[in-house]
């Protein structure tokens, strides 16, 4: 039985698919971004790692296996969260001819010439749905013909220890005698009910994790305020966790704010929008999961106001809410920070992804 396998990373991102699996002990050797901002966190959070700074069209598999420095054969999984502002039910604007439509044709073209003994894509639940499911069954095919056994499903990253409600959609391909089977939820009581365990293959579920068990340990901060010491101790277990091998709280700065935006934060209660025209907008409650933490365009400087403090999130409270440990640092402008942490997978919804995969391939 082996010990680990690698993985090359497609659409790598700021890395929380790579981190996902690196967590769950596979030997991540590649990594491929257009964007130098997400490229360059992936390279500060890998280090070793090979990568490619480069459009995937203008890619061949020659130049993966010679950057890697692996041969053919070499890969065991190739993993990507491929773009989704095309796919998203967010994009009002959708444009079925949209080129980020069509870039999973240049996923299927690295993987049939890599062959790895397995394969996992991710992307957001409107990918189901855009052009009547035509998507969907597109990739589906494209990886049947390439002699992979396909199973396509949707979780939520709020069943496997996120404190967000994430819905994300994943097709795992693989090549031996048996398809595979998704993870089981590790987490799923409410806390309202915990008297009432909800039981999944005989095991006790976890209380799903809330904002407050996420970042009700970093330092408070006023609008504009910036902070890169811990001020109190971890105050939950995910805290302990997102903390190991800490030694401050890197990114934790707060979006300035016009006086008139403080006040209409303070004026909100938790739960409540902050906003009238945009209804998605809204101050967290303590006591709830996050909603989906959001890419965003590169215009507003903040999604989510904090349900204690009169001001949006920093980057440290979203990655917390994604499940990125505070030793992972976010590289690049504070607004395209909040994209790359928005556009991730969270590394332990990815991780029991990993864990799951094993199982397939040893």
């Amino acid at each position: 039985m082996r010990e680990t396998f690698t993985v090359a990373d497609l659409f790598c991102g700021a890395g929380g698919l790579s981190l996902g699996f690196r967590m769950a002990r596979y030997n991540v050797v590649f990594g491929l971004d257009v964007d130098w901002d997400a490229m360059h966190t992936y390279i500060k959070n890998n280090p070793g790692v090979a990568w490619l700074n480069k459009d995937i069209r203008k890619v061949s598999t020659k130049e993966i296996l010679d950057v890697a420095g692996i041969e053919k054969g070499g890969v065991d999984i190739i993993v990507a969260g491929i773009p989704c502002e095309g796919y998203s039910l967010l994009n009002r604007r959708y444009d079925p001819s949209d080129p980020r439509n069509y870039l999973f044709l240049e996923f299927m073209r690295i993987v049939k010439s890599l062959r790895p003994r397995a394969v996992l894509i991710e992307n957001v639940p409107g990918l189901f749905r855009r052009a009547n499911g035509g998507f969907r069954r597109a990739i589906e095919n494209s990886l049947e013909k390439l002699g992979y056994k396909v199973v396509f499903f949707e979780l939520n990253a709020l069943n496997y220890g996120v404190p967000q409600r994430r819905a994300r959609v994943f097709f795992v391909g693989t090549t031996g005698s048996e398809k595979f089977v998704p993870p089981s939820p590790t987490h799923g009581i409410n806390r309202v009910t915990l008297e009432s365990y909800i039981e999944q293959n005989g095991e006790k579920l976890k209380p799903q994790l809330t904002v407050w068990d996420a970042i009700s340990d970093l330092p408070p901060l006023e609008p504009g305020e910036k902070k890169e010491r811990y001020t109190s101790p971890p105050k939950t277990e995910y805290q302990k966790l997102m903390r190991e091998g800490s030694k401050k709280p890197h990114n934790h700065e707060a979006p300035r704010h016009p006086e008139w935006t403080v006040k209409l934060i303070e004026r909100t209660k938790p739960g409540g929008s902050i906003y009238s025209t945009f209804k998605q907008r809204i101050r967290l409650k303590w006591d709830e999961p996050s909603p989906t933490i959001p890419a965003g365009g590169v215009r507003p400087q903040w999604f989510f106001a904090h349900p204690g403090q009169p001001r949006g999130l920093t980057v440290r409270e979203m990655a917390r809410l994604q499940s990125f440990p505070d030793t992972y640092v976010f590289y690049g402008p504070m607004i395209k920070q909040r994209i790359l942490v928005g556009d991730s997978v969270p590394p332990l919804l990815a991780r029991a992804l990993a864990q799951q995969m094993r199982k397939c391939i040893e």
